[in-house]
């Protein structure tokens, strides 16, 4: 099965199958790339270019925070190739279903092969998502107290409480290594002789751990410059969104721009068509509308322009990445073997 996956054919008809595939899931929703080509072609130029500066600057804070994390551990990464990862998973992540698993399992094998252990690229995995949430939730904070969102702050607050501590337990698992093995090992010996399995079935494979978690105590200092590129990705994509509204001649709240941004982030989370489609888009113009205090002809036009933006031109970019790095280099990479 291996040596199959490895014809060069095979990966290129993979590929041609996929595209095929992600243009049957949109086939219902050619009208939006036609809406949103028309919006683009009548958006004000200057703030337009903004709009897309700060499209691509969402990718390169997110790179800056895998950076950060796994040089963090020891791990080396190159800014370059973390940036075509992120491109390359967002590819993946946003325009097919069950792309975030895909998107996921392939960050994780390239942290692999850049020789991180299984528990360092895990521990990315987790710390990374809970600094996203982080950065999120600080942001509709920021929106209610110092902007004037008519959002009750409590929800806000208690999120921040949560996500704060899920981040000090993973810190205090990574400086008490020798705790947490012992309490596994406790726990699985608990176990097999519940179900009565030999003893010790199993605690091979805790063997190390210890020393694995070790790589993973990282100072509070690091994970908050990973915890600021990840806010400044989101303040980044709040910005472009601004941009879109101006562009096609809207004056909105900023602080309803933001919470809008948001909200449309937390409905894109189901994943339910590619990139959202549909879902995203109906919360993001009527929150505009509500929050934003905007008209729907303009919330309807911005929302396309920022969706033909971070969605439909970030996945484009990414696919051609995609197509270089992981095919096409991966082939010449092969004949030179």
């Amino acid at each position: 099965m291996g040596r199959w996956l490895h014809n060069p054919w095979v990966r290129y008809g993979l590929v041609a199958l996929l595209l095929a595939a992600l243009a049957y899931a949109l086939r219902d929703n050619a009208h939006f790339l036609r809406e949103g080509w028309a919006a683009l072609g009548e958006a004000r130029g200057r703030y337009l270019a903004v709009a897309v500066f700060f499209a691509a600057v969402t990718m390169v804070f997110q790179a800056e925070t895998l950076v950060s994390l796994l040089r963090a551990t020891g791990v080396h990464c190159g800014r370059g190739r973390a940036n075509a990862l992120g491109l390359a998973a967002n590819a993946w992540s946003a325009t097919l279903p069950g792309g975030p698993a895909v998107a996921a399992a392939m960050i994780f094998r390239e942290q692999l092969a850049w020789g991180a252990s299984a528990v360092v690229a895990s521990w990315y995995m987790v710390v990374s998502g809970l600094l996203s949430a982080v950065g999120m939730a600080l942001l509709g904070l920021s929106a209610v107290f110092f902007l004037g969102a008519s959002v009750h702050p409590v929800a806000l607050g208690a999120s921040i409480v949560a996500l704060v501590a899920m981040l000090c337990a993973v810190n205090w698992a990574a400086r008490n290594p020798a705790t947490v093995e012992a309490g596994l090992l406790a726990g699985l010996r608990w176990y097999n002789r519940r179900v009565r399995a030999p003893e010790e079935r199993w605690t091979d494979k805790l063997s190390g751990l210890r020393t694995q978690l070790r790589a993973v105590d990282v100072p509070l200092p690091r994970l908050g410059l990973a915890l600021l590129w990840s806010t400044a990705k989101w303040v980044a994509e709040i910005v472009c969104l601004w941009a879109c509204v101006v562009a096609v001649g809207g004056d909105p709240d900023i602080a309803g721009v933001a919470l809008s941004f948001l909200a449309a982030k937390l409905v894109g989370q189901a994943q339910i068509t590619p990139g959202g489609l549909g879902p995203v888009d109906v919360t993001l113009t009527s929150t505009l509308v509500a929050l934003g205090e905007i008209p729907m002809s303009l919330a309807v036009a911005a929302a396309i322009v920022f969706r033909m933006l971070t969605f439909v031109l970030l996945a484009a970019v990414g696919w051609v990445v995609f197509l270089w790095f992981w095919v096409i280099r991966s082939r010449e990479k092969e004949k030179l073997a």
